[in-house]
């Protein structure tokens, strides 16, 4: 491939939406290598390697180690995606990550008859149709998961009196229906990726971001909306933001 087609690293530091240093990180530790270097000596990258900054980003945010990712990218670049090592290793990643999850669900399960137990013995008369009762009811008597987590997607919604149970956010919503998406946090910032091509997606996300951006139930969020070579970006920021975490995994579901 000739130079006038390889990206300098600073135009791959752009695609990819991270720092430089980033990058020069990734060579020292052997995960990303130029595929050469300009008359001036800088690094040059083919296109393709946008792809492999994803998949070490994505698999960091999975929490696989560098020394994990390295076998990964080998076996992805090489298409020996069967190799048992990787496979033993990617399972045991979901594995650790399924007794992570399993203790939060017990905790969830513990504090909902908690919960329960509290509001039993309230002394202050309550509404027996109240909308915490009827949480209650669902967290602690529902087998069915799907309903279960769909219900309390709509209570934290209404009790946040949020503008996307308004006419408005409700067709929004129905737009981004059944869309695959990637979902991960960085501090009190979920990034949610719709994997999509679909003007209409990307429409729909943008006039979501700025309907929320008017929100007054949750002034303090800060929703942010951009485009990348993978898919349409959704960024919520602030007080909140776990929120639209749900929403987009409960939208994915349908």
């Amino acid at each position: 491939m000739t130079s006038d087609k390889l990206l300098t690293i600073g135009q791959l530091a752009k695609q990819v939406n991270v720092r430089t240093s980033t990058l020069r990180f990734y060579e020292k530790e052997g995960l990303l290598q130029p595929n050469g270097r300009s008359d001036s000596g800088y690094r040059l990258y083919h296109p393709d390697a946008s792809q492999t900054v994803h998949l070490i980003q994505r698999a960091q945010r999975l929490g696989f180690s560098l020394a994990d990712i390295r076998p990964l990218l080998h076996a992805w670049e090489t298409g020996n995606l069967n190799d048992d090592a990787v496979i033993q290793t990617a399972e045991n990643r979901y594995l650790a990550l399924e007794e992570q999850i399993t203790r939060q669900l017990v905790q969830q399960h513990e504090l909902a008859l908690f919960l329960q137990d509290l509001h039993m013995r309230e002394e202050t008369a309550v509404s027996p149709h109240s909308a915490f009762d009827q949480l209650l009811a669902r967290v602690c008597a529902s087998p069915e998961i799907q309903a279960q987590a769909h219900f309390m997607f709509d209570w934290l919604l209404n009790q946040a009196g949020c503008v996307l149970t308004s006419t408005t956010g409700q067709q929004l919503l129905d737009r981004l229906r059944g869309q695959h998406i990637h979902i991960w946090q960085e501090d009190d910032t979920y990034h949610i990726l719709i994997v999509s091509n679909d003007p209409a997606v990307g429409s729909a996300l943008q006039e979501l971001a700025q309907l929320e951006a008017t929100c007054e139930a949750h002034s303090h969020l800060i929703p942010e909306f951009t485009y990348n070579d993978e898919g349409y970006l959704f960024i919520a920021k602030g007080e909140n933001a776990f929120i639209y975490a749900r929403l987009f995994m409960a939208l994915e579901a349908e």
